[in-house]
């Protein structure tokens, strides 16, 4: 939704300012996509103060957006290896404890095997 709004902003303003590059929608939507991307090959700029504020913006957008991504999927790598470890823990105690029984209840057993 504030993709349409900033390009149609950014068309509107880019029109009537003289040396724009951006001359169409589809230009102030490729300008859009590449700032938000943060490709910007610089191939279409606002020449504009509203246009330039406008970049700013999206350039912030763009850079939380990526940001936000690779937090969300190094933290499933990482929830995924401490539960995996967090496993091997609880099967290892598991292990010790049926360890334990076994060998008590094998000397209970004996004793009353002896008596």
């Amino acid at each position: 939704m504030s993709g349409h709004i900033a390009r149609n902003l950014c068309h509107v303003r880019c029109i009537v300012v003289p040396n724009s590059k951006i001359k169409t929608i589809l230009d102030a939507l490729w300008w859009c996509v590449a700032t938000v991307t943060t490709v910007g090959h610089g191939d279409i700029v606002p020449v504009s103060n509203i246009g330039r504020i406008v970049a700013l913006f999206y350039m912030f957008f763009g850079i939380t957006m990526i940001a936000i991504l690779l937090s969300v999927i190094s933290n499933t790598f990482y929830k995924k290896r401490f539960e995996k470890e967090e496993r091997q823990k609880r099967e290892e105690q598991l292990n010790y404890l049926k360890n334990e029984l076994l060998k008590r209840l094998s000397e209970i057993e004996q004793k009353q095997a002896n008596v």
